[in-house]
């Protein structure tokens, strides 16, 4: 695996929290339909990368449990309906995701270019 790789998602984990940390901080329920918009928007294409370029490099367990918490996540979008409660748990649920990965998944990946987890 390209340390390039897990470089550019490590930098949309980032962006990811800073969008959350203006939501969060909006007292405006208005103010915050810019960063919840771009935040869905980066979500979706960070998704979509990790699914063409990081789930063929999982072993199959692996790549299935990747795809079944991005499938939770795209539940939770759904679900979104301008009601705090649901953010909520969005923004917890793709938390818990990003610090899964960057501190179990990628480190395992990064040692062994272009090996199989």
């Amino acid at each position: 695996m390209s340390s390039d790789l897990v470089a550019g998602l490590v930098a949309d984990h980032r962006r990811l929290e800073e969008l959350f940390a203006e939501i969060e901080t909006s007292p405006d329920p208005a103010a915050r339909r810019g960063p919840l918009d771009a935040a869905l928007k980066l979500l979706a294409r960070h998704t979509a990368g990790e699914e063409e370029q990081l789930h063929p490099l999982l072993g199959a367990e692996l790549a299935a449990y990747e795809a079944a918490e991005h499938a939770r996540v795209a539940e939770l979008v759904a679900g979104l309906d301008g009601n705090a409660e649901p953010l909520a748990v969005l923004l917890d649920t793709v938390r818990q995701h990003m610090q899964e990965e960057e501190t179990e998944l990628f480190p395992r990946l990064l040692p062994g270019e272009n090996r199989r987890v």
